[in-house]
């Protein structure tokens, strides 16, 4: 990596995408500012502010100094494509799950470079490929080339030796910490970050795992026909894992012991992760395995062989280590039988935590953090690790074109609050509301925590004589979004984990919101467990910081720019504590908390106006 020039203001408006914009925003050039003297640096702007263009020109401006590995990195493979349209000079990098394998495939003529699922026999991700080490469709990092000349060559393997080439790529976060933590990929040179407060929930749950009996035993199956001397270990750690789950309460997800910790990691530290690799290679080529029989277990071997030392590494910071308080946590659950077409009983779920040593490795010379909710930069900087200079900006958009009602008259749902009846009085309440907007032409979009909440609510939608889009039953969340937006239902309805981010809706889709209660965790969650223990008094601070992150992301679901109207009714007086204090200035105009439910929803008649 040579040596990275300073960055001026000249150099980055030179940079700058005047095909999308015909002049620089104020908000853009004051950020632009912020880069020429820091190089790097956090942003925090509204939506619709122009967060995107301003990370081109920085990657753009680095380039042109003659830097090669430059990264745009979001959350959203969706978000990835938009980006891709806005600039079509730029790679695109995606994850396996997006591309077929011809290894199993007959007929590649109605194979694309990116192929939905169902309409190929298996996705890249699902197949063993490392083992596969004769597929004539392998592409050669090093020439491009497929492994058989003239073979259809790999598409995954052919984007990531395009994206190695160097210029601006823009992928999915999880493909470039896969790529950069353990690929063969140069270190970034220039690196921006879209959604930056997302970073650290990313890392965790590409970092995480899940280890079950039932692929452990057929493992061991295939291991015993090839003979091969890891079996009897991995045979051992499946009894010791059965073991110590059943001393916890069944369907209980309990954290896991230090010495139960340590027991299971002793038995992965014998296993030669070299030879287990070899002995399956050699069956396959030898044919003593039938590849696609065992496709599955194969590919769980391969994640273990390859994953063997984050494995071992994982238990191990899961323990306390002298004034090192655990960096993962360990949990375990079973069932006492298991439910029909079940394979599965008994699960160890290792989760890693402190996501901080991650994103150092990840982060370039230049790098820009983007994002419209940043909230306590402390709780920021802990969570992600990302400690640049924090530039906010103000919005443009009129204070006038929004409303945040916190009404005097709901109940506060919080678990030791509520009276028996106030949760299903106010999914009721929600329904009503979106019915009566209904009437004068606007549609809404209802939001609460949990599926048992997400069940009633359609449920009750029936009774109440409004009709809803939600998912289950074979229909996947984007495509009940998909649904609402090309007109079907009245509302909207799913859990924040869903809906919270990644779902735009502009321009009256959806221009009402009703979002039930902040998504504190419940107090026997393994997480919540852990950091109890960890932080003490201290957890509430970072739990209300996750919540005031969601509430702000939520309440921009359906204001996208400047012309958009919306309101947002914050249900539960769980709200009331947090949220007008964590608003901008600006945002801060458009909160109304002294009035009823009912008068809430006619002054939001009055913002949105009869269609």
């Amino acid at each position: 990596m040579q040596h990275q020039k300073h960055l001026g203001l000249p150099e980055l408006m030179a940079s700058f995408p005047y095909h999308l914009y015909k002049v620089v925003r104020p908000n853009q050039e004051e950020a632009l500012k912020a880069v020429a003297e820091h190089r790097s640096v956090t942003i925090e702007a509204p939506t619709g502010e122009g967060k995107t263009a301003i990370g081109y020109t920085v990657l753009r401006a680095t380039e042109k100094q003659g830097a090669k590995s430059l990264w745009l990195i979001t959350p959203s493979k969706t978000v990835v494509g938009q980006i891709k349209e806005m600039f079509p000079s730029v790679k695109m990098a995606l994850g396996r799950n997006e591309f077929p394998c011809g290894f199993y495939e007959k007929d590649k003529s109605k194979l694309t470079l990116q192929t939905k699922k169902g309409h190929t026999k298996y996705t890249a991700d699902e197949v063993p490929c490392a083992s596969l080490t004769t597929c004539p469709h392998r592409v050669s990092q090093e020439t491009g080339e497929a492994h058989e000349k003239g073979a259809w060559r790999c598409p995954y393997l052919r984007q990531t030796y395009e994206a190695k080439g160097g210029g601006i790529v823009v992928s999915t976060m999880a493909f470039y910490l896969f790529t950069h933590l353990f690929g063969k990929f140069e270190a970034a040179e220039g690196l921006v970050v879209d959604e930056a407060h997302r970073l650290a929930d990313v890392i965790r749950h590409c970092l995480s795992y899940e280890i079950t009996d039932y692929h452990i035993a057929r493992a061991v199956a295939l291991l015993e026909k090839i003979n091969a001397p890891e079996a009897a270990l991995l045979e051992e750690f499946r009894k010791k894992m059965v073991h110590f789950i059943k001393r916890t309460p069944a369907r209980s997800r309990t954290l896991l012991g230090d010495e139960e910790i340590r027991t299971l990691m002793g038995i992965l530290e014998r296993i030669d992760g070299q030879a287990l690799a070899a002995s399956i290679t050699k069956a396959i080529q030898d044919v003593e395995v039938d590849v696609e029989d065992e496709r599955e277990t194969l590919k769980q071997l391969e994640l273990m062989v390859r994953d063997l030392r984050r494995y071992i590494k994982s238990f191990e910071y899961a323990l306390e280590k002298g004034d090192r308080k655990p960096l993962n946590y360990t949990y375990a659950y079973w069932t006492e039988e298991k439910r029909k077409n079940e394979r599965t009983q008994y699960r160890l779920v290792v989760k890693c935590y402190y996501a901080v040593p991650a994103v150092k490795r990840l982060l370039a010379p230049t790098t820009v953090a983007l994002s419209a909710t940043i909230g306590d930069k402390d709780v920021f900087g802990y969570e992600t690790g990302i400690k640049f200079p924090v530039v906010s900006l103000p919005s443009s958009f009129p204070s006038d074109n929004t409303a945040l009602f916190m009404p005097t008259d709901t109940p506060n749902l919080a678990v030791k609050e509520r009276q028996k009846r106030d949760l299903n009085k106010t999914l009721r309440l929600m329904l009503r509301g979106a019915k009566q907007y209904a009437k004068k032409g606007h549609r809404s979009l209802l939001i609460v925590v949990s599926n048992d909440e997400r069940d009633k609510l359609v449920a009750f939608a029936p009774e109440e004589g409004i009709e809803v889009v939600s998912y289950g039953n074979g229909v996947t969340a984007k495509d009940a979004a998909a649904a609402f937006k090309a007109g079907k239902g009245t509302a909207l309805v799913g859990t924040e984990a869903n809906y919270a981010e990644g779902l735009d809706l502009p321009k009256g889709i959806a221009p009402v919101i009703f979002y039930l209660r902040p998504g504190y965790p419940s107090p026997y969650d393994p997480l919540a467990v852990f950091e109890e223990r960890r932080f003490r008094n201290q957890r509430w601070k970072l739990w209300n910081w996750r919540v005031m992150i969601k509430a702000l992301q939520v309440r921009g679901r359906n204001v996208r720019s400047e012309k958009d109207i919306g309101a947002i009714f914050f249900m539960s007086q769980q709200f009331r504590r947090f949220v007008y204090g964590s608003l901008p200035e600006w945002l801060q105009l458009s909160y109304v908390g002294t009035l009823s439910f009912e008068e809430c929803l006619v002054r939001g008649e009055k913002l949105l106006g009869g269609k």
